[in-house]
């Protein structure tokens, strides 16, 4: 037996394989002696078939099972031998095999090249500094005041603002009647409605009345069915409903969790503040490692781009049964979002590598301190949770690639305190 290994390209090896006859008589044997043992024809009882009428029936499917065990031992060894770790199926090609010659043939297998990532000391990227106004802080108070808000019957005309409840009694759409769904109630909140015309015919109404509202959807309105499009509704209003803010009294505060007005404001602020700063990191890391790309080319094995597009498009799925796999059409789509997830990963990886970049246990114990507060659960039983299943070395890797992703934008402290 002769085995050579030849770099095909950066992200294949192909190994050429030539096996003399003799090599198979062993492995032949050894798979003609299972099934002897594990054979029953008719006229015969499990184990007595005679070998002859083993191998009649049965020999090429022996040969075949013996030089598979044969090729895949060798492949496995000279892998090993050579320190190659393989991603995806081996493709065998050229495979010859006459019975009489040696047997030849060639088996691919795809790798990760290797990677020498310069420049990630200093990309010259780093977190810009972020600050929250004033008005940011009262329009996300409003959306909560709204969002606690309640709706009442006034009895007057609606005006902006107010909830107005009616009934589809008929709709055309550009000179179409259409079909009203079975449920033909409908709610507008006027002003906020994606078709401002429809508020507009809204306004002034009062229970009772009954209108024929006729304008143009807008252009860019979020369903491309009707943009641009004429509208004639005629509708029957049920109720006109008031937006009634709730009372930051003791009892509503103590409800959402803070002391009073000024706590809560507080703590928009600080929630403001850190969806910023983590928008402007995201952004800075993503614009280095799209640097870091552009500097450093290498090649990723399709076997890596197929199984994760395989493994976006599966992620939801409930059961073995649902899995499906990519379509051509997918994987073009989807390519260039993966190679570049692929290509993040592996950087992330080396600058941890390189930087010896490890989480420290305060670090761990804070991240799920902070997911016990989110679900409001006892640190201790969270924590014993994750070790249990396993998850805690997933949350470990996490933060280990969370702070590589920091030092590449300059945020250093926490990776220099793990060297």
């Amino acid at each position: 037996m002769s085995a050579e290994i030849k770099e095909t390209s950066a992200t294949v090896r192909t190994l050429e394989i030539t096996i003399p006859q003799g090599d198979l008589k062993v492995p032949f044997e050894k798979k003609l002696s299972q099934y002897k043992k594990q054979v029953a024809l008719k006229g015969f009882r499990q184990g007595q078939v005679p070998k002859s009428m083993i191998l009649k029936q049965f020999g090429p499917s022996i040969r075949h099972e013996a030089v598979d065990e044969v090729v895949n031992s060798i492949v496995q060894e000279e892998l090993k031998k050579a320190n190659i770790i393989p991603v995806g199926k081996m493709l065998v090609k050229d495979f010859n095999d006459d019975e009489k010659s040696d047997i030849t043939l060639k088996v691919e297998v795809e790798v990760d090249p290797e990677i020498d990532i310069k420049g990630y000391a200093d990309t010259g990227i780093t977190v810009p500094a972020t600050a929250v106004h004033e008005e940011e802080v009262q329009a996300e108070f409003d959306r909560l005041m709204q969002m606690w808000s309640k709706d009442e019957h006034v009895d007057r005309e609606a005006k902006k603002g107010d909830v107005v409840v009616g009934d589809y009694i008929e709709v055309v759409i550009d000179g179409e009647k259409q079909e009203l769904p079975e449920n033909k109630e409908f709610r507008s909140l006027l002003g906020e409605s994606a078709s401002p015309g429809f508020d507009e015919g809204l306004m002034g109404s009062k229970a009772g009345d009954k209108k024929e509202i006729n304008f143009k959807y807008p252009d860019d309105h979020k369903d491309e069915r009707y943009r641009g499009k004429t509208a004639q509704f005629n509708v029957e209003i049920k109720d006109v409903r008031e937006i009634v803010p709730p009372t930051l009294d003791e009892e509503f505060c103590k409800q959402i969790g803070v002391k009073d007005e000024a706590d809560l404001r507080n703590n928009l602020a600080e929630s403001l503040a850190a969806q910023k700063k983590d928008a402007a990191k995201n952004k800075a890391i993503n614009e280095a490692i799209d640097k870091l790309i552009e500097a450093n080319p290498f090649e990723v094995p399709k076997a890596r781009i197929y199984d994760l597009i395989k493994w976006t498009l599966n992620r939801n799925a409930q059961s073995e049964k649902d899995v499906v796999e990519p379509t051509e059409e997918q994987i073009n789509e989807l390519s260039g979002e993966a190679i570049r997830e692929i290509k993040k990963h592996r950087i992330l990886e080396f600058v941890a590598t390189q930087e010896k970049i490890k989480p420290t246990q305060a670090l761990v114990d804070e991240r799920l301190q902070q997911m016990a507060n989110a679900y409001h659960v006892e640190f201790e039983n969270l924590k014993n949770h994750f070790r249990q299943s396993g998850r805690i070395n997933q949350l470990r890797d996490e933060l280990r690639f969370q702070m590589a992703a920091d030092f590449i934008v300059g945020i250093r402290p926490a990776a220099e305190e793990t060297k």
